[in-house]
């Protein structure tokens, strides 16, 4: 089986919509797996996780400039990428070039993705399903997870228990489980969270860390590192600038093709295989 995740697909546009024109990004390290000290308290752990759900309703856009890396088995591949993000799912991702020129950019929303590729002045146009995204990232994508992962909310299934560990490094670990599916979810000595695991039948579909907390004006991750275990494919995000909820005007994420561009209707295209979704509360 694919991944359960259904934004493993993020992950991410921008990292993974580089995958489309300049293949894939380069070299993270494996993230480690967490080492449990004890069990706690359950009603420690619901408090962790209630604490964090009502501090990441706050975030609500995000505009920033990042440094990406992403390794796959293909190839290595780095760069920098303009980022605009809004929810519930609105996204506009520019690959510049080293001199600071588009190489690619891509607006999304509940209803259509558009992609144009200046360089070629080829644009494509087609409603925003997980397989049209799919055909720049690479993975299957939903957009509302994507953009729940960059506002630094990344989906919860709907579990049916909750655990919770102390980890060695003086941190916690709570554990969603839902039949095949399991999700853990790390915070750190702060209380903050700061890494996600999905799991489905036992087998790890995709890890996520936050990191480099920034309290002005509000707590929020700079670093975002990304491992697909089964696509052996590793990637990060590192914000040399960021702003979050600053208002972003509604035309910022629309993109219509310039004069003389080959336009390309993604619906018309051969359908791509997707994976099933992530069920989010």
């Amino acid at each position: 089986m694919m991944f359960t995740p259904r934004f493993l697909t993020p992950m991410l546009v921008f990292w993974l919509i580089i995958t489309a024109q300049l293949c894939l990004l380069s070299g993270c390290a494996t993230l480690p797996a967490p080492q449990l000290k004890a069990p706690v308290a359950s009603d420690f752990g619901r408090t962790l996780l209630n604490e964090h759900l009502s501090r990441r309703t706050e975030n609500r856009t995000l505009q920033g400039i990042a440094r990406i890396r992403v390794q796959t088995p293909e190839r290595t591949v780095s760069g920098t990428q303009v980022l605009l993000v809004e929810e519930p799912a609105r996204l506009r991702a520019e690959t510049l070039s080293p001199f600071g020129t588009p190489l690619l950019l891509m607006t999304a929303n509940d209803t259509e993705i558009n992609v144009l590729v200046p360089g070629d002045n080829r644009f494509y146009q087609g409603r925003a399903t997980p397989e049209n995204l799919g055909r720049f990232t690479r993975l299957p994508l939903r957009l509302a997870d994507l953009v729940s992962i960059l506002l630094f909310r990344p989906p919860l299934i709907d579990y049916q228990s909750l655990e919770t560990f102390q980890l060695s490094d003086g941190g916690w670990m709570a554990v969603l489980e839902a039949g095949q599916r399991r999700q853990e979810l790390l915070f750190d000595v702060g209380q903050h969270l700061s890494g996600v695991r999905y799991f489905h039948g036992g087998e790890l579909q995709l890890r996520l860390a936050y990191g480099d907390f920034d309290a002005t004006p509000q707590l929020f991750p700079h670093r975002i590192e990304l491992e697909l275990p089964q696509q052996k494919t590793q990637a990060s995000l590192v914000f040399k600038e960021l702003e979050v909820n600053r208002q972003i005007l509604p035309e910022v994420f629309a993109l219509v093709p310039p004069a003389g561009a080959l336009v390309t209707i993604l619906d018309e295209m051969d359908t791509l295989q997707t994976s099933p979704p992530l069920e989010s509360r």
